[in-house]
C-alpha cells in the first residue's frame, strides 16, 4: 500500500499531448514509477495515429485504433483528462484550459504536436475541402465518401498516399496532386518514386506531378482546383494532405525559448528545468522529426530522466519503413543532400522486385532508400548510427547481390562484437553476448545487467534473436519436383563425365553396311541437325538461367522454370555425344567442349545442390546452393562467345 507521506512527496508530473508522444510518456513514467502521481491531458482520446488511413479504408475498426486506458489499481494516481490547455503559467506551475479549469504541475511535458498545414490559396474555406490528421478528420472523411465522386487529394507524400488508397477503395475517382518532381520526394530519389508511382497508378489512382494548387474554386462547396501550369480539374472534394505546421504556441505563450520548435537539450528539457518538450513540437540540435518513432524515443528519454536515470538523446535518424499503398519503403536519412556530396559515393541495386541506394561518405553510410522488403535495414541504421566503414568487396557484394553483408549476419548473433544493439544506453553486441555467456536467460534478466531495452524498447526484437541460438536443426523446405531434378543432374553429370572418359567412337571396320551409326556425327546432313538443336536448346537454357536476374519474368511458378532448364541440360549434353561422337575435338573445338561440359557439371552440382538441400543445416545448404549457382554462372559466360565463334568458322570460313 502507498503510504500518505509517500504521496506527498511524489511529484506531480502533467503530460499536455495525449498522441502517440504523450501517451508513450505516460507508459514509460508508470513503468518506472507505479505510483507516480501523473495526469494526462489531451484534446480528445489516446488513440494511435499510424492506423487512421487503415481505419478511413475499413480494413480496421474504430476500437482497434485506441490505445488500452492506462490507470486502475496498478496505477492509482494516473488520470487522464479530456481538455484544451490554453495557458501555462511558470511563475505557479499552473496549467489553465479552455473552461478556466486549474491544473498544477512539478514537471510538465509538452507533447503538443503538430497541425495540418493549410496552404495560403482562395477556396481553402469552401464546402468539401478537408485535411486529414486526426480522428475527427477521418470521420469527416468516412461521411464525405458517400457523396464524393473525384477527390483530389494535395500532397504526394506519406500521407497523402495512404489517404489517397483509402479513398479508391469505393471506386471513387481519386487524383493526387504533387507539388514536388515526384512522390516522396523528400524521402525517394526519381527512380525509387517511378516504382512507387507504378505501384499507385495499378491501384486507379491518377498521379500529377510538379503542378501545385493555384486555387480551389466553386459556389459555396468545392467544383474545381486550378493548378499552376493552367491545368484545372472538376473535382467535389479536396484533402489537404501538404505537411504540418509545429504546434508551440503554449511554449511561446510561456515565453519558452523557441525557433522551429521548442528548443530542447540531451535530456529534452526546455529553457525551463522544470519543462520537457517531445514529438513533433520539439527541436533538437537544429531538427524537428515529425514522425512517430523519434517522439517514442524522446518519450523513454524523458521518463528515465525523471525516474532519475542518465540516459541522453543523441538525435534520431529521419528513418520511414512502412507499406505504402501496398509497397515497402524504406527510407533512412537525407538521400538528396547526401548524393550532393562531392565526395559521396553511391551504390545501387536493382531487379523486379527491389530497388536499394546506399550514399557512402569517406567509406561509411550516410543515407539509404529502398523499395521491396530489405532484410539489412536494421544492420544499415546501426551502421549509419555508428559511423561504420564499408569495405570494396562490400559494395561489390551489393551491386551483385543488393547486399552488404552475408546472409547469416541478418541475425545480431553475427553482428560485431562493438555493434550497438540498444541505440539508448549505448549497449553493444558483445556486452549482451558476455552477459548471456555469464548465465542471463530472458530480456528482463538482460535489462537488469545491461540496461539494454529499458529506455525506448525498441531493441527488443534484437535481444529475442540474441537469446534463441541459431537452430542447427533447421532445414529449407523440399523443393517441388526436387526428386526429377535429382535424376535430371546425374544424368547430366553422368553422361558429361562419359564424354570426358571415354574415347571417341571409331567407324565400323566395314564400309558395306548400309546404314552406319558414325553417320550421325559425321555425316553433314544429321551433324546440321542436332548441331542446331543443341545451338536452340543452349539460348533457351541460358535465357531460363537470366530469369531472376533481369527484369523479364515467365509465367508460372519458378520451380518448374528451374526443372525445365535442368531437364534441357540433359537434352543438351546428350545431343553433345550425338554431335561429336565423344570426340572433344581440337583447338578451338576442343575449348568450346570443354567449356560447354563445364557448364553441364557445374550446372548439374547446382541442381544436385538445390534439390538436396533440406537434407543440410540451413546454413551449409544456402551456401552450397550461392557456391554453385555462382561457379554455374561464371563457366557459363564464354560459352555464347564460343559458340558464335564455332558457327562462323563452320559456315562462313
Amino acid at each position: 500500500m502507498i503510504t500518505q507521506a509517500r504521496m506527498e512527496q511524489a511529484p506531480k508530473i502533467v503530460i499536455i499531448g495525449a498522441g502517440p508522444a504523450g501517451f508513450r510518456a505516460a507508459e514509460e513514467i508508470l513503468t518506472r514509477q507505479p505510483d507516480a502521481t501523473l495526469s494526462l491531458i489531451g484534446n480528445e482520446s489516446s488513440y494511435n495515429r499510424v492506423q487512421l488511413s487503415a481505419l478511413l479504408a475499413h480494413e480496421v475498426g474504430v476500437e482497434q485504433i485506441f490505445y488500452q486506458p492506462l490507470g486502475g489499481e496498478r496505477h492509482p494516481n494516473f488520470q487522464h483528462i479530456q481538455a484544451h490547455i490554453v495557458e501555462v503559467d511558470r511563475s505557479l506551475n499552473r496549467l489553465t484550459d479552455q473552461q478556466g479549469q486549474h491544473y498544477h504541475y512539478d514537471k510538465l511535458i509538452l507533447a503538443t504536436g503538430a497541425k495540418p498545414h493549410v496552404p495560403q490559396i482562395n477556396g481553402t474555406d469552401l464546402d468539401g475541402v478537408l485535411v486529414f490528421r486526426s480522428l475527427r478528420d477521418t470521420e469527416r472523411l468516412q461521411a464525405r465518401l458517400a457523396r464524393a465522386r473525384h477527390i483530389a487529394v494535395v500532397g504526394g507524400g506519406l500521407l497523402g498516399l495512404e489517404a489517397a488508397r483509402a479513398l479508391r477503395r469505393n471506386n471513387t475517382q481519386v487524383t493526387i496532386i504533387q507539388q514536388g518532381p515526384w512522390l516522396m520526394n523528400r524521402q525517394l530519389d526519381h527512380k525509387a518514386a517511378a516504382r512507387l508511382r507504378a505501384s499507385v497508378e495499378a491501384l486507379g489512382i491518377t498521379v500529377i506531378e510538379n503542378a501545385g494548387v493555384r486555387e480551389i474554386s466553386g459556389l459555396g462547396r468545392v467544383e474545381q482546383v486550378h493548378l499552376h501550369r493552367q491545368q484545372h480539374l472538376e473535382v467535389d472534394t479536396v484533402v489537404l494532405c501538404s505537411g504540418i505546421r509545429i504546434n508551440h504556441q503554449l511554449a511561446k505563450q510561456a515565453l519558452l525559448k523557441v525557433a522551429k520548435g521548442i528548443l530542447v537539450d540531451r535530456q529534452l528539457t526546455t529553457s525551463d528545468p522544470d519543462i520537457f518538450a517531445i514529438g513533433e513540437c520539439c527541436e533538437f540540435e537544429g531538427q524537428c522529426f515529425g514522425l512517430v518513432e523519434p517522439g517514442l524515443e524522446q518519450a523513454a528519454i524523458v521518463a528515465d530522466t525523471l525516474a532519475g536515470g542518465s540516459a541522453e538523446y543523441r538525435g534520431s535518424l529521419n528513418v520511414s519503413r512502412l507499406k505504402v499503398v501496398g509497397e515497402q519503403v524504406c527510407s533512412i536519412g537525407d538521400i538528396h543532400s547526401a548524393a550532393a556530396s562531392t565526395l559521396a559515393k553511391v551504390l545501387t541495386f536493382e531487379d523486379s522486385e527491389h530497388y536499394r541506394k546506399v550514399v557512402l561518405h569517406n567509406g561509411r553510410i550516410t543515407a539509404a532508400i529502398g523499395i521491396g522488403e530489405w532484410p539489412e535495414f536494421r544492420q544499415i541504421r546501426e551502421a549509419i548510427l555508428e559511423q561504420r566503414p564499408l569495405r570494396w568487396w562490400q559494395g561489390l557484394r551489393f551491386a551483385n547481390h543488393g547486399r552488404l553483408w552475408p546472409e547469416q549476419q541478418d541475425s545480431p548473433q553475427n553482428w560485431p562484437e562493438q555493434a550497438l544493439i540498444c541505440q539508448c544506453n549505448r549497449v553493444s553486441r558483445g556486452q549482451l553476448s558476455t552477459a548471456i555467456s555469464a548465465g542471463a536467460c530472458s530480456i528482463e534478466q538482460l535489462q537488469q545487467q545491461t540496461q539494454a531495452a529499458t529506455v525506448c524498447g525498441s531493441c527488443k526484437p534484437l535481444l529475442t534473436q540474441l537469446l534463441t541460438p541459431d537452430n542447427q536443426a533447421a532445414r529449407l523446405e523440399k523443393e517441388q519436383g526436387s526428386n526429377t531434378l535429382t535424376l535430371s543432374s546425374l544424368l547430366a553429370c553422368c553422361i558429361a563425365l562419359l564424354i570426358l572418359l571415354v574415347p571417341g567412337l571409331q567407324p565400323p571396320e566395314s564400309v558395306q553396311q548400309s546404314w552406319r551409326l558414325d553417320k550421325i556425327w559425321n555425316d553433314g546432313f544429321y551433324k546440321q541437325v542436332s548441331g542446331f538443336t543443341l545451338l536452340g536448346l543452349t539460348v533457351l537454357g541460358l535465357g531460363l538461367s537470366l530469369r531472376k536476374r533481369f527484369k523479364f519474368k515467365l509465367p508460372g511458378d519458378f520451380n518448374y522454370w528451374r526443372l525445365a532448364h535442368g531437364l534441357i541440360g540433359v537434352v543438351c549434353v546428350t545431343l553433345l555425344v550425338a554431335h561429336t561422337g565423344l570426340h572433344l575435338g581440337s583447338n578451338l573445338n576442343r575449348f568450346l567442349v570443354l567449356n560447354f561440359l563445364a557448364v553441364l557439371l557445374l550446372g548439374s552440382l547446382t541442381g544436385l545442390s538445390v534439390a538436396q538441400s533440406h537434407q543440410l543445416p540451413l546454413r551449409q545448404a544456402k551456401g552450397l546452393r550461392q557456391w554453385w549457382s555462382w561457379l554455374h554462372i561464371l563457366i557459363s559466360w564464354p560459352l555464347p562467345i564460343l559458340l558464335a565463334v564455332h558457327v562462323l568458322s563452320v559456315y562462313y570460313f
